[in-house]
């Protein structure tokens, strides 16, 4: 007949499962770090672009191009602050958009960049928006004193 054997966990085991585990999580870490934050946005990115592999290499014309930048430059436009500010757009390839310009507060160069991210066509943003530092308007020359104060 057999014999049925009764095993004991010892440290050993202990050992084996702690550095399992450690390792899990490095691995775990590791793999957190180079795929970054999932989202939907970006998993609808990674779906569209597969779709568009698997139907073949679109052909990118001058007229996609026109009409991708409209499409930003309306998103830029709902914006009721970035409305106000002097950001310029230029498509540089399939998915490719550049902002350039200036911006007033640090806030709203993440906030720029997060619309247009969100815009149909949109792949990759290159955001070279700046802080403005200093008067945003050039002081008119003439008198300092209003004209009603003056008399």
């Amino acid at each position: 007949m057999g014999r049925t054997r009764e095993r004991t966990i010892d440290a050993t085991d202990l050992l084996a499962a702690a550095a399992g585990a450690a390792i899990g999580l490095a691995i775990g870490f590791i793999a957190g770090g180079s795929v970054g934050r999932v989202n939907s946005h970006r998993i609808k990115n990674a779906v569209r672009r597969w779709r568009g592999r698997r139907g073949g290499a679109g052909v990118w014309t001058h007229e996609l191009a026109e009409r991708l930048e409209a499409r930003v430059l309306d998103a830029l436009a709902r914006d009721v602050v970035l409305a106000r500010r002097a950001i310029r757009v230029a498509v540089l390839g399939m998915g490719l958009v550049e902002l350039t310009g200036t911006v007033l507060h640090v806030a709203e160069i993440g906030v720029a960049s997060d619309i247009v991210q969100q815009v149909e066509g949109v792949d990759t943003v290159l955001n070279h928006l700046v802080v403005q530092t200093g008067p945003a308007v050039s002081p008119a020359s003439g008198p300092t004193v209003p004209r009603a104060a003056r008399g």
